[in-house]
């Protein structure tokens, strides 16, 4: 027997075609030919093959990695050296001699000699810099502050107590002042 080609004609006229090829597109309430898309679409109604999901999924961050935006800004700067944080570090400062103290930190010191604090060199104007320095002493002892501008343009005079002595950079020097603490008199 020889495979012969043949073409249907209805009774209208109109030629009928194998099932094969004339196939609906498939629909969520209509059984017929799935198209697949190759790779993710937005939108698309089309099924996906697993080669396109798999290469989705191989672009995605690791369960155990750290997104970028989880560690910097919509601005890309990075979150832990940009803002100040919550709990800040407290440095413990030699308790004598020169003492060279850190952009934007926060120190504690308990002299028991003299004490001479050496200040950073500022270069980035844009920005704000500040130190602060808490001190107890329990003898009254020499302390040079590293700078000659105060606020209220009046040098700290220190007695036994505890002070805050707050150091700011106000765009050409450091300025320094120190604040008494404890119980009212």
């Amino acid at each position: 027997m020889v495979d012969r080609k043949v073409r249907l004609k209805n009774l209208d006229g109109d030629y009928l075609y194998p099932y094969t090829d004339n196939i609906p597109a498939a629909t969520a309430n209509v059984a017929g030919k799935v198209k697949v898309d190759t790779l993710p679409v937005s939108g698309s109604v089309n099924a996906i093959s697993s080669g396109a999901v798999f290469s989705a999924l191989a672009n995605k961050l690791d369960k155990t990695a750290t997104a970028s935006k989880a560690s910097a800004d919509a601005n890309g700067n990075d979150i832990s050296t940009t803002y100040a944080l919550k709990k800040v570090s407290i440095a413990t400062l030699a308790s004598s001699g020169t003492i060279s103290l850190a952009d934007n930190s926060v120190n504690r010191i308990v002299p028991s000699g003299t004490v001479t604090f050496s200040l950073p060199s500022v270069s980035d104007h844009a920005v704000f810099h500040q130190i602060l320095v808490q001190m107890n002493l329990s003898t009254k002892q020499t302390v040079n502050l590293g700078t000659n501008n105060y606020f209220s343009k009046t040098a700290p005079e220190f007695e036994t107590g505890r002070y805050n002595i707050i150091y700011e950079h106000n765009g050409a020097h450091w300025v320094v002042g120190a604040i008494a603490t404890g119980a009212a008199e």
